[in-house]
């Protein structure tokens, strides 16, 4: 919650602790290598979707009827 701009009630030196107690536990369970695969996953490529609800003059068989 907040008032004026800033937080009430919350701890954040508590919440910083228990947040790099959760990441040193998942290190050490799932080891450095899965940990840094997880962290940098690979992106898979990307595509451009049809947006049917666009006013252009694009169309393709996908979502326009071609």
């Amino acid at each position: 919650m907040k008032h004026e701009g800033r937080l009430l009630d919350t701890d954040l030196a508590a919440v910083r602790r228990t947040v790099e107690s959760t990441v040193e536990h998942l290190r050490a369970e799932l080891g450095e290598e899965a940990w840094q695969r997880g962290m940098n996953p690979d992106v898979p490529a990307t595509k451009i979707l049809d947006n049917p609800y666009t006013y252009t003059d694009y169309r393709s068989g996908g979502t326009h009827g071609g």
